[in-house]
């Protein structure tokens, strides 16, 4: 396509008319650039230096803290529980046993309105509303309508002590052999497994229960998921247990041939103690079974 020569002459004459506008615009721009004045610039003078006061204490800057301007009302600090008191129910604790294994730990309680001993475990649930919460060493935690009480072992709990028999002198030439090597007159060792107990001994340790539960700690002993006996330990030297030869590891097995395989059992051979003559205990000792006898006179 050719333009024609009148085409191209206008746009020539536009072109010409662009170039003389910028022209003009440029020339027009630097002159008003050179003829304006240049901006009269005043600076003030610098603020004198801020002066630092003396040093203080932290307590002055206390108040900042107690207003605590990010949180305009200030949590009040958590109040720690209260120790449960002990409790006003006619009961006294006999003995405890804990397990670690997760199975429940049990107690011995004894109402002594109606001078009733239980077998409680944890959970279990009394007379009066009143929940077993917890069983630890030395206590119990009893839940009485909604609200946490102690009930401590009977050995702690300051009781009035109860009188033991007059020790009567020990024996001298050949029955001295005999006696205990403790020097305890009312226990005297017959043979290695045999021993003679006078009546007094026996009903002086049921009639003060709560010292006797405080010589030893006995918990059950399991093989293949079944109770076998009970595990002795803790035995206190000199102490009842420790005269008639019980040892700590030892597991006692049977009582007269009563298979001991539950608390309440034993709990109810201990009262048959008192009309007992004689006491056939097997217990197993370092994998060996043991059979102890106790013959109870006088």
């Amino acid at each position: 396509m050719k333009i024609s020569p009148r085409h191209l002459l206008w746009v020539n004459l536009v072109l010409l008319g662009l170039i003389a506008y910028w022209g003009a615009s440029t020339v027009s721009t630097a002159a008003a650039a050179r003829l304006t004045p240049l901006p009269q610039v005043h600076l003030s003078q610098p603020p004198p230096p801020i002066e630092h006061g003396p040093r203080r204490p932290a307590s002055y800057y206390a108040a900042i803290h107690n207003r605590d301007i990010f949180n305009s009302v200030k949590p009040e600090p958590e109040k720690s529980a209260e120790p449960p008191k002990p409790t006003e129910l006619k009961l006294k604790l006999w003995g405890v046993a804990i397990h670690s294994d997760g199975r429940p730990s049990y107690c011995i309680i004894e109402d002594l309105t109606s001078h009733k001993q239980e077998l409680y475990r944890v959970n279990d649930k009394m007379a009066g509303n009143v929940t077993i919460k917890a069983v630890e060493w030395d206590r119990i935690i009893l839940e009485r309508d909604g609200r946490d009480e102690v009930l401590e072992l009977a050995a702690s709990q300051g009781g009035p002590a109860i009188a033991r028999p007059a020790p009567v002198a020990a024996p001298s030439g050949p029955a001295a052999a005999a006696a205990s090597p403790s020097g305890n007159p009312h226990i005297r060792q017959v043979s290695d497994t045999q021993y003679n107990i006078d009546r007094s001994e026996v009903d002086s340790a049921l009639d003060n229960m709560s010292q006797l539960f405080t010589q030893i700690r006995a918990v059950p002993h399991f093989e293949g998921g079944q109770s076998t006996g009970f595990r002795l330990f803790a035995i206190r030297q000199n102490s009842l247990f420790d005269n008639i030869g019980l040892r700590n590891g030892d597991i006692i097995q049977s009582i007269n041939g009563s298979q001991i395989n539950d608390p309440t059992r034993a709990l109810a051979l201990l009262q048959e103690l008192r009309s007992a003559q004689q006491l056939n205990v097997q217990v197993l000792r370092n994998k060996e079974l043991v059979n102890l006898q106790y013959n109870i006179g006088r």
